[in-house]
């Protein structure tokens, strides 16, 4: 059987990451001197509790290649391949900490894909590992379909401010955004497993029917076979407007929306709505 590793910023329908070929290795979020692991130790609706009175803001920290070694072993000895599929090595270290951990036993079968996304990209290339693992496709074909299909992966977010991922260190591209944005809201999008910037509007309205307008340019495919993801921070009635929206533009067959976990939460906000699209082959 072929198991399916991924981590905790990856954003997925409950059923996908409960799925029993999955297993998530949780990243981690610190408050003051707490340090919980996402999923774990502290769950989506504590960290939004939590967020608006934490001062300082809290952090994150990677996940460590023992974190990975857990899962490695377990599937590997009881005669499993395993595909692992991580956040965005220019977003964070865990990429390198699961390829630490492959290094660990050189010779069992583990592959190791840098997805060069996060949240519901991540989500989109894991239910498509899912589904080939479950089609009875081997390891190299499954990393052969995620490497080309993370080319095509659209992903999008709306921000209520910049202030959390420039606090967090991770506004990539997006600082030519900062100083410019008191009136605006911004669009970013993950491009080459970045953060960069795409527009600013001035309302949030405006923000989110540019979003549409520019997923709408960027995949020329319509019809059933484009997949369509959302995830969002305390904004699940926006998100699923938006979802409507772009199903029935696109022609796609329907959409999931995510909640935002701790980890990502950190760094975009509360507010966010992320959008990916996958056109298909």
């Amino acid at each position: 059987m072929i198991r399916i590793v991924t981590d905790s910023t990856c954003e997925a329908p409950p059923e996908l990451m409960a799925h029993p070929r999955v297993a998530v290795v949780p990243l981690s979020v610190v408050f003051g001197q707490t340090s919980l692991r996402d999923g774990v130790e502290i769950s989506r609706e504590e960290f939004w509790r939590r967020l608006p009175s934490s001062d300082p803001l809290p952090t994150t920290s990677q996940a460590v290649p023992s974190d990975f070694l857990t899962p490695f072993e377990q599937f590997c000895a009881a005669g499993d391949e395993v595909v692992a599929i991580t956040i965005s090595s220019k977003l964070s270290g865990t990429y390198a900490a699961a390829l630490a951990a492959q290094q660990t036993y050189p010779y069992w079968p583990i592959s190791v894909v840098d997805s060069l996304s996060t949240s519901i990209g991540l989500g989109m290339l894991l239910d498509e590992a899912v589904r080939l693992a479950e089609a009875g496709k081997t390891r190299a074909e499954i990393v052969e379909r995620l490497t080309a299909m993370r080319e095509k992966l659209q992903v999008v977010f709306v921000l209520e401010t910049l202030e959390y991922l420039q606090k967090g260190g991770r506004i990539g591209k997006a600082q030519a955004f900062v100083g410019t944005l008191l009136k605006f809201k911004p669009l970013l999008q993950i491009a080459d497993g970045e953060i960069g910037p795409v527009a600013r509007a001035r309302s949030r309205a405006k923000a989110l029917e540019t979003a549409q307008e520019y997923l709408l340019n960027q995949v020329p495919a319509r019809g059933p076979q484009v997949r369509l993801a959302l995830t969002q921070a305390l904004a699940a009635d926006e998100a699923r407007a938006l979802g409507d929206k772009l199903a029935a533009a696109f022609g796609a067959s329907g959409f999931y929306v995510a909640d935002l976990g701790p980890v990502l939460g950190v760094h975009v906000g509360p507010g966010a709505i992320g959008v990916g699209v996958y056109g298909g082959d």
